[in-house]
């Protein structure tokens, strides 16, 4: 597979296991740095020995994404490892089932932490850190822009080595769902935070354009995670149903009639990470085997 991503430093949140994991191993792959950062030192751990033994890099990180000084120093910490960050993938989440009228204050607060609230925060940490990697004289958004725009209008466009129009600073890419799409009765704070992370990329594309920073989400359907598997036996105990039946009920609602694999959500993470993505911003891409069609 090509090393298109050789040099590159990238930061994935719940790396430990699941989508992230498999985000993690794909981007190690193609050539970077990957810092593995869950809340489960052994999983991280696990995650990190995986690319070494495939000859990449990585680093273990144990983070807790709702603690906002943990994120901080996390990305104070992977500057001081590697000396930038190119690439940060905000998968790390939690869910909660259970009725709406029977939710705690806690269980909302847990959900909205973590997913909302902590993503929010590793996308600005970081992306502090992407336009203070800038070039001296491209850290003022309105410098940028007139860069350029000067590109733009003069034939040839750049000098030899300069970096050409098209050219991205930075790549985030933020994990919502199809339950962000619409809300769910059972999930009501885990669609009500991923509705958010879709409004949160929405903005942070809209406020890091002039650095050429791109911010895009990705909304996976069903896939057979450990989240997943805590959805299907929560489902089960409610309606007194077997494991796996909630599971194979969703599946059945997909026109592709299968779940998600990591890999298919970790392919199209690193397409847009990648330079073929400079043009694409502000997006939510459902990956859901054709469940949500908008």
């Amino acid at each position: 597979m090509e090393h298109r991503f050789a040099n590159k430093v990238a930061i994935v949140t719940g790396a430990g296991q699941g989508i992230g994991k498999g985000v993690a191993l794909r981007l190690a792959r193609e050539g970077a740095a990957v810092v593995v950062a869950d809340y489960n030192a052994n999983t991280a751990g696990a995650t990190s020995v995986e690319i070494e033994t495939a000859g990449g890099q990585a680093l273990p990180y144990v983070v807790n994404i709702a603690n906002i000084e943990a994120v901080q120093r996390m990305v104070a910490d992977v500057v001081a490892a590697y000396g930038r960050i190119d690439m940060l993938v905000n998968n790390a989440g939690v869910v909660q089932t259970k009725p709406m009228l029977d939710l705690a204050v806690e269980d909302w607060d847990r959900v909205i932490d973590v997913n909302q609230r902590g993503t929010f925060f590793c996308l600005q940490a970081v992306a502090q850190q992407m336009v203070r990697q800038l070039p001296d004289e491209l850290r003022s958004g309105a410098a940028l822009a007139d860069v350029l725009t000067n590109q733009l209008s003069q034939p040839g466009g750049k000098e030899a080595g300069e970096p050409g129009l098209a050219a991205s600073y930075g790549k985030i890419v933020n994990f919502s769902s199809i339950a962000g799409r619409r809300g769910r009765a059972l999930s009501t704070p885990y669609a009500a935070s991923k509705a958010a992370i879709i409004s949160i990329t929405q903005s942070a594309a809209l406020a890091l354009a002039p650095y050429r920073i791109n911010v895009n989400a990705v909304c996976p359907g069903i896939v057979p995670t450990p989240m997943w598997t805590k959805i299907d036996q929560d489902r089960a105990e409610l309606f007194g149903a077997k494991e796996g039946e909630a599971m194979a009920a969703f599946i059945q609602q997909v026109p592709l009639k299968r779940a998600a694999t990591p890999e298919d959500l970790a392919g199209v993470v690193a397409f847009l990470c990648s330079a073929d993505a400079d043009y694409i911003t502000g997006q939510a891409i459902n990956v859901d085997g054709g469940y949500e069609m908008n």
